[in-house]
């Protein structure tokens, strides 16, 4: 028995507003797919997160992953990530629509009254599947309750034959990001389970030849550009064998170049010495204490190095330390500007004020006063996850189960 085991594919990601990116994941999917096809798979597993936005699909995205998919001589197995799917309330996914036009099979568990059903496959719906020799079940993304679930699930799975399980979640101790669980969850069900296929952290990793992560095909970040990509091919014949397999497909190149700005004439040099191939994603970063013109930055950039894409940020906190010849307001407001606009590319902008009052403090050596601040913050974060935890239950509570979101389709 073989298989091949994608996740995290996100077609339709015009990344940094890029048509190109968009069909680089396009193509990533495409060369993944044939060369599993090639490699005589008798099943692909797509762990989760297949689209990159759940609802306003494009035509072109869409017939993308229909032309892929039509064109597979094998079962296409899937799960629906976070990117997929999120809501409870959402009755029909793109995901499902896929799978009504017999595109691929996508697995999930059903809710009747409150209460978890996990069904076999009956070709419009289903936890499980049995495909050759082996047994596929499928658990989609459901974030903040994936604990609660997943000890809702696992002890509905049957251990006969190779068993797979399949979902969209991360296991802590890869990357630290939301939507991740401790991996002993999993390893106290290894009796009945052979293999674990997930998605959600888009780099490779395996743990104890037992869960498996192929990680994306494609950077979808500029923090994943040194990440290994691809995706497992798996072999099944008593023993369990398997590797990972990038070279189908060579990513977009993304370069970082960082500098400290002297003049236009140098930072030319500089960036001709840094030159790659062209058409690449770059981020330039540059460091300065004068004003400087971005727009000319930007054009230098651009006739030196051909990217792709072209991302410049400009540091100017050397300048907000050295600028003793302005008043203390004044130097305190680009500070804050410079606080807000590290901390905004890192989604904690809102808490801009806090951060700059904490390095007061630090300087001040009030580290009372600093840990009554950091309590604070946490505590807020903390009281809006839980939050955030009740509306989902709110929703898991009131979920039907799957034959509604059918009703339309069967009318028709």
């Amino acid at each position: 028995m073989r298989f091949a085991h994608l996740a995290d594919v996100h077609l339709g990601y015009r990344q940094y507003g890029s048509e190109e990116r968009a069909l680089d994941f396009a193509q990533a999917f495409k060369k993944a797919v044939e060369f599993a096809e090639e490699q005589n798979v008798d099943f692909m597993l797509i762990a989760g997160d297949l689209f990159h936005k759940k609802s306003e699909m494009d035509p072109v995205t869409l017939a993308q992953a229909t032309v892929v998919l039509e064109r597979t001589g094998c079962q296409v197995i899937a799960v629906e990530g976070n990117h997929d799917s999120t809501y409870f309330r959402e009755r029909f996914t793109w995901m499902d629509y896929l799978s009504s036009q017999g595109l691929v099979v996508n697995l999930k568990p059903s809710f009747a009254g409150g209460e978890m059903e996990v069904e076999e496959w009956d070709g419009r719906s289903g936890a499980y599947i049995d495909v050759g020799d082996a047994r596929v079940y499928g658990l989609k993304y459901y974030g903040m309750l994936t604990e609660k679930i997943l000890d809702s699930y696992l002890p509905h799975v049957v251990g006969d034959g190779f068993t797979i399980f399949m979902s969209h979640f991360g296991v802590e101790g890869y990357m630290n990001i939301y939507g991740c669980i401790n991996s002993e969850r999993l390893h106290v069900h290894r009796e009945r389970i052979d293999y674990v296929a997930l998605g959600h952290i888009h780099k490779k990793y395996v743990e104890d030849d037992f869960i498996f992560n192929p990680g994306s095909l494609e950077s979808c970040d500029l923090n994943e550009y040194r990440f290994e990509k691809g995706i497992f091919l798996v072999e099944y014949d008593g023993e369990l064998s398997y590797r990972h397999v990038s070279s189908f497909y060579r990513p977009r190149v993304f370069r970082v170049i960082e500098l400290n700005f002297e003049d236009y004439s140098s930072l030319r040099e500089r960036l001709l010495r840094e030159r790659g191939e062209g058409k690449e994603v770059v981020h330039l970063r540059i460091s300065t204490d004068r004003n400087i013109d971005r727009e000319k930055i930007e054009g230098i950039a651009r006739e030196t190095l051909n990217p792709l894409v072209l991302r410049v940020e400009v540091d100017y906190s050397r300048g907000v330390l050295q600028a003793t010849n302005l008043s203390v307001s004044s130097r305190k407001e680009i500070e804050r500007s410079v606080i807000s606009a590290i901390l905004k590319g890192f989604g904690y902008e809102d808490i801009a004020e806090e951060v700059l009052r904490l390095k007061e403090l630090f300087v001040e050596g009030r580290i009372e006063a600093v840990d009554d601040i950091v309590t604070a913050i946490i505590s807020e974060k903390v009281e809006e996850a839980r939050e955030e935890l009740k509306r989902e239950e709110r929703e898991f509570e009131t979920a039907e189960d799957g034959e509604e979101e059918w009703r339309w389709w069967e009318a028709g």
